[in-house]
């Protein structure tokens, strides 16, 4: 009798195949879903969400990275309310902050965006900037246009309209608190497109911002952020739920290979699909196409990324001092391993009843890793006593959670936009039917990731109904996506 034969296992076919289930990838494969597309979305971990984590301490859900999303920006509120999840959100109790600067906590001015100031008087009254300070930034509303002919670096506009101080304690804390980085090496337009945009009305911030905001429509008293009381990990497990079996977890893909008119996916249990959008991290992308595509995949890789830790910590809430605001910022050059904590139970009314006091604090920021490189016992020893000196808080913790997120948050850098298309172009000619999608390429929020997410679906389709995979996402075939239903 003849030994039974081996035979490789039989490939799945989908029409689209998603790498990657953060919430740009199950963006992508809910709208294909809903749009009836056989779509089969692929995560090497054991668990979606990505960067979106809650996990529960003392028995309350606490978001591990982003809290809250914004809400000028209506794309993560139209995923909400297509997971009938509206109603649930939540808007923090408070939206004041505080700064930590010259050895004090002191409140942001009022009137601000991403830390620009737009009423002087109630700069000089918040005491952040020194009087030549505040004088310097006067001369933004009588300095002549002088905008350069090319993306600048976010460092750069504000230094020259308004002075190294504004730079120094207002805006590059803000923007440093969202991605970790360096405004002085943040592309405005990719980065800060809301102030590039506003900044082309007039050469005064000042001016130009409340011009630009009042030409949006925006009500001044709407929430800025919303949050889910359950945690931002409750959007992805509603996801989750209406993908059902089109999700594979701990399904790593390692190769792709064109194999006739199909890419081949091997992930073990192999999969073949006409069309295939990366969701990964840039540097996981170019790993995965480096055969295939690779010029795309070294323009992946030059996209640099800053690595950050979340310590979160549970308090008797009794044993903690008042915080009358949402948190505060820590500018870089302050010389304190923390560069931001969120005061949760004052932030989210939710959460300020209880008998438990919950700060989420933040350290690591781009070019400098030595948050990342401390053991836990040290790393919590030192931001205790920091919180000790900043806040006050001298309790000791019922519970501390650390969750380190290396290689986390992208860097845009002066010029990103015109790679990120030369990254697009580049996968057009040499894989067509792959495009890549998620916070390295096109905004990195969660609403820019979800807009992300829905234009490569919209891609995807074309590409099958074309039935050719070819097309750039930001070209012609993502300016036709019908919306998600």
């Amino acid at each position: 009798m003849s030994e039974p034969h081996d035979h490789p296992p039989r490939a799945t076919i989908a029409q689209v195949a998603v790498i990657g289930g953060g919430i740009t990838g199950l963006t992508t494969a809910l709208t294909l879903f809903h749009h009836g597309v056989d779509v089969l979305l692929l995560e090497a971990a054991d668990r979606l969400g990505g960067k979106i984590l809650t996990t529960h301490m003392r028995g309350t859900p606490i978001d591990a990275a982003a809290d809250a999303f914004l809400v000028r920006e209506p794309h993560m509120t139209d995923l909400c309310a297509q997971l009938n999840l509206t109603q649930d959100l939540v808007a923090p109790a408070t939206g004041a902050a505080k700064i930590w600067l010259r050895g004090a906590l002191r409140p942001l001015p009022k009137r601000q965006y991403l830390g620009v100031p737009l009423d002087l008087e109630d700069l000089e009254a918040s005491g952040l900037l020194t009087p030549e300070g505040v004088a310097r930034a006067r001369q933004d509303l009588e300095a002549p246009a002088d905008a350069p002919s090319s993306d600048e670096a976010v460092g750069a506009l504000i230094r020259r309209r308004m002075g190294d101080e504004v730079m120094d304690r207002l805006v590059g804390p803000l923007l440093g608190g969202i991605n970790a980085g360096d405004a002085d090496q943040l592309s405005l337009q990719a980065g800060v497109p809301q102030l590039a945009a506003a900044a082309a009305h007039d050469a005064s911030l000042m001016r130009s911002i409340p011009q630009h905001l009042r030409a949006q429509g925006r009500d001044p008293d709407a929430p800025v952020f919303l949050g889910h009381p359950n945690g931002t990990g409750q959007i992805v497990d509603a996801i989750a739920t209406r993908l059902g079996d089109r999700v594979r977890l701990n399904a790593p893909v390692r190769r792709l290979e064109r194999r006739g008119q199909r890419w081949h996916l091997d992930t073990g249990d192999p999969v073949e699909a006409d069309v295939v959008v990366v969701t990964t991290p840039s540097f996981a992308a170019a790993t995965l196409l480096g055969d295939t595509a690779p010029a795309a995949a070294s323009m992946l890789d030059e996209i640099d990324y800053a690595s950050v830790v979340f310590v979160t910590f549970a308090f008797n809430a009794g044993e903690l001092p008042a915080f009358d605001g949402s948190g505060f910022l820590v500018p870089r050059n302050e010389g304190l391993l923390m560069t931001a904590c969120s005061w949760a139970s004052s932030k989210w009314a939710h959460l300020g009843d209880g008998p438990v006091g919950f700060l989420r604090v933040s350290a690591g920021h781009s070019g400098d890793t030595a948050a990342l490189d401390l053991d836990d016992d040290e790393l919590v020893t030192r931001l205790l006593d920091e919180l000790a000196s900043v806040a006050g808080v001298r309790a000791a913790p019922l519970e501390v959670r650390i969750t380190r997120w290396p290689r986390s948050l992208p860097q845009y850098t002066p010029g990103h936009l015109e790679r990120v298309a030369g990254i697009e172009s580049a996968l057009a000619t040499e894989a067509p039917g792959i495009t890549v999608a998620g916070a390295a390429y096109r905004g990195l929020g969660l609403p820019a990731c979800v807009h992300q997410g829905r234009r490569a679906a919209g891609w995807a389709r074309e590409c099958l109904h074309a039935g050719l995979a070819t097309g750039e996402p930001g070209t012609n075939a993502t300016d036709r996506v019908v919306p998600d239903g």
